[in-house]
């Protein structure tokens, strides 16, 4: 017979593998993280690491970088995208810790940072800035080598992050509104008149079906994340004044406005006007929107919109999801996220999570997260 502290470790036990998902953890330990990072010399790359926090390889790059994503049929490959205004975006092979190929925008053309891989269309597709016109574009590239075959309106200025609808026809792009040009690279030259959006565009043709805006033109629209059921999820960065009590986080899934996430004036508060990473688990009907400025991770109903609770964790930027939402920061952390949907388990959760938090020494992982095939 089990004594009562036998029996109640086993409940715990237990309860933290469910807290690991539906995935046995040898299908998670065939999955490599990958985030672009500095080291304490101001230093560049990329690296990708296991679910024990072991280091697989780190590849150098020619400046900071921002998103990575997956290259389907590819195990063990990324793309890495320069950050704003860069002009590379890198194809790394971690399993050999090489770059194995790049790509350079044209000489009037910078990058935003993010891109995806349509499978279906066989294309790369890239938010970029025409800095000649000032007009935001999508890309699009083979993915063999990489060669451009068509560009299209972005449906607004300064696309930032797009994301493939469920239907695998069109994208949906944050148009973050700001002007950038390369001669001032970080400088957003029209915040009195800059005017973001959510456009939608069809991959097919290029043509932009649906483009809305916020009431507030100074809320930027810049990081997004899609259901399965094609419900979008967009961050917001405020460009206003400090003191300013704005609204973070929109929602849209066929309504003929945009919806704000619902949460008190002291939440959108503590969140500093500024989000970073998006990231939906649809298992759990979850949103995580990331908030480093505050040093935390909030959390929200995916149906519903509306605020459930937040995590301490110190300049946590980055966000990905495989059997359940796990963080990066810039402070060198990765961790996976203790929420869940059965309250009775907050502490087990909570105990999981901390006892699965890693630190990187010397590296600062930047503002995106992804997972790849190993």
């Amino acid at each position: 017979m089990l004594t009562r502290r036998q029996f109640l470790l086993s409940i715990a036990a237990s309860s933290a593998v469910a807290m690991l998902g539906c995935q046995p953890l040898s299908s998670l330990q065939r999955h490599w993280f990958v985030s672009a990072c500095s080291n304490n010399n101001n230093e560049h790359f990329v690296a990708a690491f296991d679910l024990d926090g072991n280091i697989i390889s780190q590849i150098k790059l020619p400046a900071r970088g921002h998103d990575a994503i997956a290259i389907p049929d590819k195990p063990g490959h990324a793309l890495i995208f320069a950050r704003r205004p860069g002009t590379f975006i890198l194809e790394v092979d971690f399993t050999r810790g090489i770059i194995s190929q790049e790509i350079t925008a044209a000489s009037n053309s910078h990058f935003y940072g993010h891109g995806v891989i349509s499978a279906k269309h066989k294309v790369l597709l890239t938010s970029e800035n025409d800095f000649a016109s000032g007009e935001g574009r999508i890309v699009v590239r083979d993915t063999k080598h990489y060669q451009v075959v068509d560009q299209y309106h972005s449906g607004g200025i300064g696309p930032h992050q797009l994301a493939l609808m469920p239907d695998g026809d069109s994208l949906v792009i944050a148009n973050g509104g700001i002007q950038t040009h390369p001669a001032q690279p970080r400088k957003k030259l029209n915040i009195d008149t800059m005017a973001p959006n959510l456009s939608y565009l069809t991959i097919s043709s290029g043509e932009i079906t649906h483009s809305l805006a916020l009431d507030n033109h100074q809320l930027s629209i810049r990081h997004l994340a899609v259901s399965k059921q094609g419900k979008v999820i967009a961050g917001l960065q405020y460009q206003g004044p400090k003191n300013d009590l704005v609204p973070l986080a929109i929602s849209h899934h066929g309504e003929s406005t945009l919806q704000y996430l619902s949460a008190s004036e002291s939440i959108w508060r503590r969140m500093n006007q500024y989000t970073a990473s998006v990231c939906v688990n649809d298992q759990h009907e979850l949103v995580a929107i990331s908030c480093p400025r505050a040093d935390m991770i909030t959390y929200w109903s995916l149906t519903t919109g509306e605020y459930l609770r937040s995590e301490k964790f110190a300049d946590g930027a980055g966000l990905t999801n495989i059997d359940a939402i796990y963080a990066s920061s810039g402070k060198g952390n990765f961790r996976r996220s203790s929420i869940t949907d059965n309250a009775q388990q907050q502490a087990l959760a909570t105990t999981a999570a901390t006892a699965a938090t890693r630190h990187f020494d010397g590296l600062k992982w930047d503002n995106h997260l992804t997972h790849i095939n190993a």
